[in-house]
């Protein structure tokens, strides 16, 4: 089961001195062992020759210290013996189990091969496409196992085989389905702490945990559809998505924390997209909002590189709503030894970081300010009560009437009834009703349209009247007409961007909607447009300029693309200090921003540097936004426990000041 590719090390032998391996020129039952190739936490590997036969043949000799205190070989040997039955292509089956001198040994056929661990140390990632063809096989695996009411608990990369077969496709195995749990499950030994700490492989490796192994709980075939997930994320993007310090941390984070977003490349659209929310959905922290068989996920992948967006929305169980499976009652099984070991490490270390938290941040938590989203920083406020207006209803009545009288004498298709109707939508603007602001510019989009079909001038460009329909429809919450006015108004002033304020602001409505419906890469496009014409003008108009950065740079940093977010902000924040740094709420909401995308980056103390001035800022300005300043304090002081963790803990003795001081009671 190995190729010249393979490398290895001299190993210790029993009494832990270097020298020739005990088992190397023995015979056992009747296969000859010839040499060792690997060893693991669980076993260690050797080709062997089989006498009755003379065919190669790999052992996979279970350690000593695992077995010793088995009392039932006849029960470990059924449950292997059901291991053995499993037939499918993608698994890779043991030919036959041995029991000799005390040992289990099992026994496979070899093949050559590449481990998907040792492609990713090489390569660093692997392609969508690759990734698609590598993990149906895995699902279709994990399918037959499940048959079997097999559940794997070990999924990572290296238990994926890539056979080399000199073919253009890969051709896939899975190793070790269920031996590990079999062993554990028939082991006194197994029960102990020595034993979970000495064999990881028993209870999964710590980067593929599910939150339910973490937690001791009882798992299922969603547990490794979990621990696929982070097998995926780290095939495509190089790195896994949860790593902490220790195995404590990094199961904490499974429990608790979102992976970040994969940033795959914008280029891949819509396959990068797809890929997001297939992995989102495979890392659900519940097990019921998974994919719920391995055939759900196998059928997304099939479909992410070729299905059309309609094809993929409709069809993709991505989107559809799961039926939570029944909970099994007080006839399941009892949760055993070790998994009460697990989940009291995870409450220790959860009561650890909750008592830090509140001893850090207690003085920021005890004052009340509004909740903020980081994901909403740059978004619209929504929609305003509406202004009084001096004598409005007669206003509103007499240019009704205005507009009855004009429709009555001279009909719709005229320049004056669409003035008469463009002051009727100004006094709604002015007052914000933005329901009727949308109806009667809409009106005054059909009138406009017919006139300059005349070949007569209406008020004003059409450009400019579907810039009043999308403004008016989105602050009304009529996202799709937004966007749809908002379309037609920037491909009408097409060629007269650059000063083109209605263009400015119909951008500004679509990165706005976009950022709201998380449709982020249409965002990014959108905003690199408003980029490129501010950059054009950023001396006439620089604060034109700062927004395009900032919002630029905040897609970035929700795609998980913090070094093009780091750069955007830059810009920006340059810009505003080469024009005096004006005290202003852009440049307080900026810094916040980039603090959050230095801190992604593990850059914490230029992250608190940027966090203190924006306190000191915050503090000249008139009106603060509560939850701005909320957050930004909070962010000061998380930011401290990494940089300046005595800072930190001086904020829990002294009251933080707006400047990021701190002070005596």
């Amino acid at each position: 089961m190995t190729s010249g590719k393979d490398k290895f090390n001299l190993q210790k032998d029993e009494q832990g001195f270097i020298g020739k391996d005990s088992f190397v020129g023995k015979v056992i039952d009747h296969y000859e062992v010839e040499e060792k190739i690997a060893e693991g936490g669980l076993s260690a590997v050797y080709r062997a020759t089989d006498t009755n036969n003379r065919q190669t043949v790999v052992l996979k000799i279970i350690h000593k210290h695992l077995i010793s205190s088995i009392k039932n070989y006849k029960k470990l040997e059924q449950k292997i013996r059901v291991l053995i039955n499993l037939s499918d292509p993608h698994i890779a089956t043991y030919k036959d189990v041995v029991f000799a001198d005390g040992r289990v040994v099992l026994v496979m056929k070899p093949f050559i091969f590449e481990s998907l661990e040792d492609l990713l140390s090489k390569t660093g990632h692997i392609g969508p496409e690759r990734a698609v063809g590598i993990f149906i096989q895995v699902c279709q695996a994990m399918e037959a196992a499940n048959k079997a009411d097999i559940v794997h608990r070990d999924l990572k990369p290296s238990n994926i085989i890539i056979l080399d077969n000199q073919k253009f496709s890969d051709d896939i195995m899975v190793l070790d389905f269920g031996i590990a749990k079999i062993i554990a499950d028939e082991t006194e030994g197994g029960k102990s702490e020595q034993f979970m700490t000495r064999t990881r492989e028993t209870f999964g490796s710590p980067l593929y945990l599910s939150p339910e192994q973490c937690a001791g709980k009882k798992v299922d075939l969603r547990s490794d559809i979990y621990s696929l997930g982070c097998v995926i994320y780290e095939s495509l993007t190089g790195k896994p998505p949860f790593v902490g310090k220790n195995v404590l941390e990094t199961a904490y984070k499974h429990m608790n924390d979102n992976p970040r977003p994969m940033g795959l490349d914008v280029s891949m659209e819509p396959v990068s997209s797809r890929f997001e929310d297939v992995v989102s959905k495979c890392l659900a922290k519940d097990p019921d909002n998974r994919y719920q068989s391995a055939h759900e996920l196998a059928s997304d992948l099939d479909l992410i590189m070729t299905a059309s967006d309609s094809e993929w929305e409709n069809t993709a169980y991505v989107y559809q709503e799961v039926t939570p499976r029944k909970k099994e009652g007080r006839g399941g099984k009892r949760i055993s030894v070790e998994a009460l070991i697990w989940t009291s490490a995870i409450v220790i270390l959860v009561g650890i970081v909750g008592f830090w938290s509140w001893f850090i941040l207690k003085p920021e938590g005890s004052k009340k300010y509004p909740s903020f989203d980081n994901d909403q920083l740059w978004l619209v406020a929504g929609q305003n009560k509406p202004t009084p207006v001096d004598d409005f209803g007669n206003k509103e009545e007499s240019n009704k009437l205005t507009l009855q009288n004009i429709e009555r004498d001279m009909g719709t298709n005229c320049r004056e009834y669409a003035d008469a109707l463009l002051v009727l939508v100004q006094l709604y603007y002015d007052c914000q009703h933005w329901n009727d602001a949308e109806q009667y510019s809409k009106k005054l989009v059909s009138v406009t349209e017919k006139l300059e079909k005349d070949g007569q001038e209406g008020p004003g460009p059409l450009s400019e009247c579907f810039r009043m329909v999308a403004y008016a429809a989105f602050r009304a919450g009529d996202y799709t007409e937004a966007v749809n006015a908002a379309n037609r108004s920037v491909e009408l002033a097409y060629g007269k961007e650059t000063l083109n304020g209605s263009t400015i602001q119909c951008l500004r409505i679509l990165g706005d909607v976009f950022s709201r419906q998380n449709k982020l890469r249409k965002a990014a496009e959108v905003y690199n447009r408003l980029f490129a014409i501010a950059d054009q003008d950023k001396e006439q108009h620089p604060t034109i300029y700062w927004e395009a950065t900032a919002k630029f740079a905040d897609v970035y940093r929700r795609l998980g693309d913090f070094g093009e977010a780091e750069r955007f902000y830059k810009l920006g924040l340059e810009w505003w200090r080469s024009h005096g740094m004006p005290d202003n709420i852009w440049a307080a909401r900026a810094l916040y921003g980039y603090a959050l995308v230095l801190n992604s980056e593990n850059k914490h103390k230029e992250a608190e540097d940027a966090l203190k001035e924006d306190l000191a800022l915050i503090k000249r300005l008139p009106n603060p936004d509560l939850g701005l300043v909320g957050a930004v304090r909070r962010q000061y002081v998380e930011t401290m426990w990494h940089s300046n963790w005595m800072g930190a803990v001086s904020a829990q003795f002294g009251k933080l000041e707006l400047d990021g001081q701190t002070k005596p009671k």
